[in-house]
């Protein structure tokens, strides 16, 4: 099976794994603003406004993704380990990690789920 580049992230207890496609770099969190009229969460990151989802309880750090084109901060993970690990046979996109498949992080879901809680972002 191919390697594959990427970030382990542990969110609360979980480990997920961030392909280096989607994750763009860590960063120390900066201010976070709320919008009023809805539960989004916005940053200023190298200048540009970029949407934050909060998957859990803050850690002190963002990750910038990229995703469709666009960029996206998560809030709530504990970057693990930058690098190359096999990709796992028995599930998409998930990796073999110290002999530990660790699942990817669907961000497409996750949104979906944050749209579906009446957010516009």
């Amino acid at each position: 099976m191919a390697s594959r580049a990427g970030l382990l992230v542990r969110r609360g207890e979980q480990l997920a794994f961030l392909s280096a496609s989607v994750a763009k770099c860590v960063l120390p969190s900066p201010r976070l603003t709320r919008l009023p009229w809805d539960d989004a969460q916005m940053a200023l990151v190298g200048g540009e406004v970029v949407a934050v989802l909060e998957l859990s309880e803050p850690t002190g750090v963002l990750v910038l993704c990229e995703l469709d084109g666009q960029p996206l901060a998560l809030s709530g993970l504990r970057p693990e380990r930058a690098g190359f690990w096999p990709g796992s046979e028995s599930r998409a996109l998930a990796v073999e990690v110290d002999g530990l498949t660790v699942p990817a992080l669907d961000l497409p879901s996750e949104l979906a789920q944050f749209r579906g809680k009446g957010s516009s972002a």
